[in-house]
């Protein structure tokens, strides 16, 4: 199936597509919501700008996609592969990220309000900017080399938390994972 065959499948009504490979196709502002892209392999697509709330997209590879400016909230990404994903300026409002792969990922200026990121790899993450105000966080796989730079809405015992598991820096910002919680400032 390519990314025309998707479109019109679903917009015939269809709305299980569990499993699919799609991989580099370009759904640029596609709206396809409640869709269930369950285990699906859609590594290096162009999701940018696209409308996929309240869906189901549990253990899909979503390795090096482009999902800039899409709106996801209320979708299922748990045990998803994320790594290296533009989520640049993405609403991911009330999303579920438990177990996701999300090291590398650019989460910078994204909406993760009430999010669910339990048990979420953040190796490497760029979090600049992102609204964290609700987000369970609690406890993480990882959040070695993140940057947290000016993240919004951080509630203070996430900060402990996040100050405790603070290694490294970030592989592209250069910026201290802990100077970027400014772990220093707040006797962490």
């Amino acid at each position: 199936m390519n990314a025309q065959e998707l479109l019109i499948s679903y917009e015939q009504g269809q709305r299980d597509f569990a499993g699919l490979v799609l991989c580099e196709a370009n759904l640029h502002r596609a709206k396809l919501n409640g869709i269930n892209l369950k285990g699906a392999d859609l590594h290096g697509c162009d999701l940018s700008g696209a409308y996929i709330i309240a869906s189901d997209l549990q253990g899909a590879n979503l390795a090096d996609t482009n999902l800039r400016g899409a709106s996801l909230k209320n979708s299922n990404f748990n045990r998803a592969n994320l790594s290296w994903a533009n989520m640049s300026w993405t609403n991911l409002t009330g999303a579920s990220f438990m177990d996701a792969r999300m090291d590398v990922t650019n989460l910078s200026s994204a909406n993760l309000i009430d999010a669910d990121l339990r048990g979420a790899n953040l190796q490497g993450a760029n979090l600049r900017g992102t609204n964290l105000r609700g987000t369970q966080i609690e406890p993480l796989r990882s959040i070695d080399n993140a940057d947290f730079s000016r993240v919004k809405n951080l509630d203070q015992r996430v900060r402990v938390y996040l100050c405790s598991i603070a290694t490294g820096a970030h592989p592209f910002t250069k910026n201290s994972t802990r100077a970027t919680l400014e772990c220093n400032n707040s006797n962490f």
